[in-house]
């Protein structure tokens, strides 16, 4: 009867470590999300990228390199590899790719592998009746919650920009960037299409809403009221808001898998010491999903904020030591 008994448990006590392995072997052969849509004109590029991004940059001849971007303009992008700066120029380039997580297709993926192995270990049996379903159900939420922990922790390259192949066939956008002092040149590295923007005029009226067109005199966003249109001399500053999502999985997930190992691997029955911390962590991991989207970051990307540097310089002389202290901005 005790066999029995183990045998009634095996599919459960084995889906999640099956489920994992097939999660992480798809993630690595699925395409990239947002490939398809990946832009052919240079001088939107600003547009899809920002400094200090993880980006690879691929030439004519095939070879690519990679590094954090440090310098782009409608001619040229520079990035800082491990062996030094590297610059191209736009008509040597054949493919740019930005390093991010893909919560949404991690959480697709799991919820869709676990649903199949939890239709495969719940309905196989004759007794599973119309536990079937909602086993089922319960499997492909938990695959959900694994899938946005291991999409936080897996990164991937989505391609943003891909050369023409005919380049004389794509028209300049006529907003280059780096031409003269402008919204485009201030601004185009540090937001990105569809960022949610809070702009304030110079009347000191803030608006805000989602970043849909952005030219050398012109800032457009899409607002519950609909479009609004700002120039240039009309910005007093503009802030973007970012939901830290990524970060607030990961901390969800990770209090979650130690919570369950506190509580599998903690007792006399550790039969679930091996499932619990990563059930358990893929609820966290949904729980943090809804703590990151309810909580906003702002930062002011224009005008640029001012550089401040606070500096120690130890002072030692004869007969005396101390330390100096200066504030730089």
């Amino acid at each position: 009867m005790r066999v029995l008994i183990r045998n009634r448990r095996w599919p459960r006590s084995r889906l999640c470590r099956t489920g994992v392995a097939l999660f992480i072997a798809l993630m690595l052969l699925a395409p990239s999300q947002g490939s398809a849509q990946a832009i052919q004109s240079f001088d939107d590029l600003a547009l899809r990228v920002n400094l200090d991004d993880q980006v690879r940059v691929e030439d004519q001849s095939g070879g690519t390199a990679t590094g954090h971007l440090t310098h782009l303009t409608a001619d040229a992008i520079a990035i800082q590899t491990e062996a030094g700066e590297k610059r191209f120029t736009n008509d040597n380039v054949r493919a740019v790719a930005v390093r991010g997580h893909a919560l949404r297709k991690g959480a697709l993926i799991g919820a869709g592998v676990f649903a199949v192995l939890g239709v495969v270990a719940m309905c196989s049996r004759e007794e599973a009746g119309a536990n079937c379903a909602f086993g089922s159900l319960g499997f492909g939420a938990a695959g959900a919650g694994i899938g946005l922990a291991m999409g936080a922790l897996i990164p991937q390259m989505r391609t943003v920009y891909r050369a023409p192949v005919s380049r004389a066939s794509v028209s300049p956008s006529g907003s280059a960037i780096g031409v003269q002092a402008s919204l485009l040149e201030d601004l185009a590295l540090r937001v990105n299409i569809d960022d949610q923007l809070r702009v304030e005029d110079r009347s000191g009226v803030g608006t805000i809403g989602r970043l849909t067109r952005l030219t050398a005199e012109k800032l457009t966003l899409q607002t519950a009221a609909g479009e609004k249109h700002f120039t240039r001399v009309t910005v007093r500053q503009v802030a973007v808001r970012h939901q830290p999502l990524r970060m607030a999985v990961l901390i969800g997930a990770g209090v979650g898998a130690a919570a369950g190992a506190v509580a599998g691997c903690a007792g006399p029955d550790r039969e679930e010491c091996a499932d619990a911390p990563i059930l358990v962590g893929a609820i966290g991991a949904g729980l943090g999903l809804a703590v990151g989207a309810l909580i906003h970051k702002t930062t002011i990307v224009y005008p640029e904020p001012e550089q401040r540097t606070f500096i120690v310089v130890p002072a030692i002389s004869r007969g005396a030591a101390g330390v100096q202290v200066s504030l730089r901005w």
